[in-house]
């Protein structure tokens, strides 16, 4: 059978919508052929990408409610804990992040919390080396990471190799619950803003720079 490329929104929601997409393609799969899954259900992060000879490539578009499915799915079934490296190794950089991921779930959902015995799988081997790089990166941030008083808010620029700005932003929600501020990723164009006594919510490349001339 043809492999099959997902290919979804450069985000975490919209891997997550690939990841729930990619269960059901695999259940189907192996249905209707009574074959055993093989991995060959990729993910790639950015719609738009080239053709693939002898790949069905199809187009994700984002669904909070698998979502939500999938995250609920993941911390009933595996735990709070496996769900954080999940999630971490998610925000890791590599263009192949998704796909490494969705093995390591294919893995997990088989064998339960014991997937962590497993570290001689090359999935799940992968997903642990980035879930740390990126716990690593983040713990670095919450420390030195300074803001700036732009007068209405505080703003902190920021040009992280991962991911960070879903990693670190509760850390300062909890630390400043009473001030406005903005933390802007210079990389990946995007910024979270965090109206004081609020919770934290994301804002495009262009909101953020009409708040900043504002």
């Amino acid at each position: 059978m043809d492999n099959i490329i997902l290919r979804c929104d450069n985000n975490i929601n919209g891997i997550f919508t690939a990841i729930y997409d990619a269960f059901v393609y695999k259940n189907q799969m192996q249905k209707e052929n009574h074959e055993v899954y093989r991995d060959n259900i990729s993910i790639e992060i950015g719609i738009g990408g080239n053709y693939t000879l002898f790949s069905k490539m199809i187009d994700i578009e984002t669904d909070e409610v698998k979502v939500q499915k999938t995250i609920l799915a993941i911390q009933k079934k595996l735990g709070f804990k496996i769900y954080e490296t999940v999630f971490d190794a998610l925000c890791h950089y590599s263009d192949n992040r998704a796909t490494i991921v969705l093995g390591f779930l294919v893995r997990a959902f088989k064998v339960g919390q014991r997937i962590t015995e497993y570290m001689s799988d090359e999935y799940v081997i992968r997903t642990y080396e980035m879930a740390r790089k990126v716990n690593n990166e983040g713990q670095k941030l919450n420390g030195f990471l300074r803001f700036s008083d732009n007068g209405s808010f505080l703003l902190s620029k920021i040009a992280p190799k991962c991911n960070m700005i879903p990693i670190i932003m509760w850390h300062f929600q909890d630390r400043f619950p009473g001030e406005n501020f903005v933390i802007y990723d210079q990389i990946r164009k995007y910024a979270v803003i965090h109206p004081k006594g609020r919770g934290c919510f994301f804002i495009s490349n262009e909101q953020f720079m009409q708040l900043e001339e504002n």
